[in-house]
């Protein structure tokens, strides 16, 4: 069977850059018997780590055989890791080494809704010696659900195939599922069923893996280039093992010499791709560019929201159409190939390139939109909370201020924070803040004193100030209230006993219930009628203050 027939199987469920791509930089995955990121756990050492070529470990045995081969396969590995690249390079190659035998393969990614229906529709007569492939089980919104339920209800319905072979990310399954006792077996128990699983791990790349990767992206021509792209990788080990975030290398190495995080690493792949669709527009460039990120930002959260009714993270063209329209961008010039963002497959249904782009779009939405954030559950995600953290150490390294820590009492700028210091700071002074910056500061949990210019917040008001939007700053002395103007969150606020006279600071407080200003030298109170929510108010002692409307009310 030639390459381009086995591909036109794929094309219904996988983009042709999807394929060419998985294709043609395919680094041979390599696995072992033991989940990378416990091969050193001391718990380990009397496992004997193997590792070895996977195409090699399916194909090269007789499928006649059973007595070599098991039933049920599972493929387990991180985001990113290549689950998916080589599913589609297994299934090109057996299906040149069976195309003159009785023998078929099939594969089926399980993030499509009817992925299964497509798999029950096919001949019983076919079954016996059809070897399954059945991609990305933590995508299936069934299994996100209840796993076990729905692993039980697919097993059931695939028994008759000659063999399955599952992919799925680690730490997907409970760890007493996956870490059964028995090295490269995965077991669980469904109502009076008992399913056994061979189980296999994808191993990370190696340095071998990571040149061998680099001289197919780019040849001699190149060369500048790919001593660039492994000058990034030198510095940055940790995160290019991943396939995934190594296949944009290309946009990666325009920037700057290593990054530091996953998140600055997506921060990066989207300002590329946004600025590659600017730069074909003839004009309005800036709007383009703002309408652009808000439009994929709100495909990922209506991919979010409406997940369940969906089943699984899609979006139909139809319905991407609409959500275009809004944001003035023009699918018909939107490149949805390539290094885009964006997917579309012969289904007419758009996904993103990889999910953890979308988990980027959602962390980052939570962020800066409170409500949203009250929706989004991070256990849906693969990386969510990894992502969330390496964001906050971001914002943390922009706040403006500077701080000190219990270890030292020497004063550093905020720009030059270390991991290991976030765990230590007891004194932030800032400049500025907004509501945002708080959510950055509870990663403090050391936090003492907080110092917004002459306004001092000790560590008895921290948690009402962190947690509960509240702010008590009765008797500080305080003349001029301009550093809480963007304190957007706050729902209550006591500035009693101080020595204040202007009011409009407070303005876009709009959240405000309770307000407390007695005591104070203020004539003008009108600003309190542009508060919506606010409930009660105290203004005694404000003599020469005349009561408004809101006041009145209160």
């Amino acid at each position: 069977m030639k390459l381009q027939e086995i591909k036109e199987d794929l094309y219904k469920y996988y983009t042709k850059h999807e394929i060419n791509h998985a294709l043609k930089n395919y680094v041979p995955t390599h696995c072992q018997n033991v989940a990378p990121e416990t091969a050193n756990d001391p718990l380990n050492q009397c496992a004997f780590v193997t590792r070895q070529l996977l195409i090699p470990f399916f194909t090269q045995r007789n499928l006649k055989d059973s007595m070599y081969r098991d039933k049920f396969y599972i493929i387990l590995a991180e985001a990113g890791m290549g689950k998916t690249t080589f599913m589609l390079n297994l299934y090109v190659k057996y299906a040149e080494l069976l195309a003159e035998t009785d023998y078929k393969i099939k594969i089926f990614p399980l993030s499509f809704p009817n992925a299964m229906e497509e798999v029950e529709a096919m001949p019983a007569e076919e079954r016996a010696n059809t070897i399954l492939l059945l991609d990305a089980f933590d995508e299936d919104n069934e299994a996100i659900k209840a796993h076990q339920k729905r692993l039980h209800y697919i097993l059931q319905k695939v028994g008759d195939f000659k063999e399955v072979i599952f992919t799925c990310r680690t730490q997907f399954f409970p760890q007493e599922e996956e870490d059964s006792g028995e090295i490269g077996v995965l077991k669980f128990k469904y109502q009076d069923n008992t399913y056994q699983f061979r189980k296999i791990y994808l191993s990370p790349f190696s340095n071998e893996d990571i040149k061998a990767y680099l001289k197919k992206t780019y040849n001699l021509l190149n060369i500048n280039k790919r001593k660039k792209a492994e000058k990034i990788v030198l510095h940055s080990p940790n995160l290019m093992v991943r396939p995934m975030l190594l296949r944009y290398i290309d946009d990666l190495i325009k920037s700057r010499d290593h990054y530091s995080s996953t998140y600055q690493i997506y921060t990066e792949l989207i300002a590329k791709w946004i600025e590659r669709e600017v730069q074909r527009r003839p004009d309005n460039k800036e709007k383009y560019r703002k309408d652009l990120y808000k439009f994929s930002r709100e495909v990922a959260i209506d991919m979010y929201m409406n997940r369940k009714r969906r089943g699984g993270f899609i979006i139909s063209d139809d319905e991407l159409k609409v959500l275009a329209e809004n944001n003035n961008v023009d699918l018909g010039t939107l490149e949805l190939k390539t290094r885009a963002l964006l997917h579309m497959n012969t289904l007419h249904q758009c996904t993103f390139a990889h999910k953890s782009i979308l988990e980027y779009f959602l962390v980052t939405e939570a962020f800066y939109n409170l409500q949203f954030a009250k929706h989004l559950d991070l256990s849906d995600l693969e990386q969510g909370e990894q992502l969330r953290g390496e964001m906050l150490y971001e914002k943390a390294k922009s706040l403006f201020g500077r701080y000190k820590t219990y270890t030292s009492g020497k004063s550093k700028d905020f720009v030059n924070i270390s991991v290991a210091d976030l765990e230590k700071v007891k004194h932030a002074a800032l400049i500025k803040i907004d509501s945002h910056d708080i959510q950055v500061l509870r990663i403090f949990k050391s936090l003492g004193l907080l110092q917004i210019n002459d306004i001092q917040i000790g560590v008895d008001q921290l948690d009402n100030f962190l947690y509960k939007n509240t702010l008590e700053l009765s008797s500080k002395n305080i003349t001029q209230i301009n550093d809480l103007q963007f304190l957007t969150n706050l729902e209550s606020l006591d500035l009693s006993n101080n020595q204040i006279t202007d009011l409009t600071p407070l303005r876009n407080l709009k959240k405000l219930k309770r307000l407390n200003l007695s005591n104070n030298q203020i004539e003008d109170l009108s600003i309190l009628d542009e508060l919506p929510n606010l409930v009660e108010v105290d203004v005694q002692g404000n003599d020469q203050a005349r009561p408004t409307a809101r006041v009145l009310a209160s």
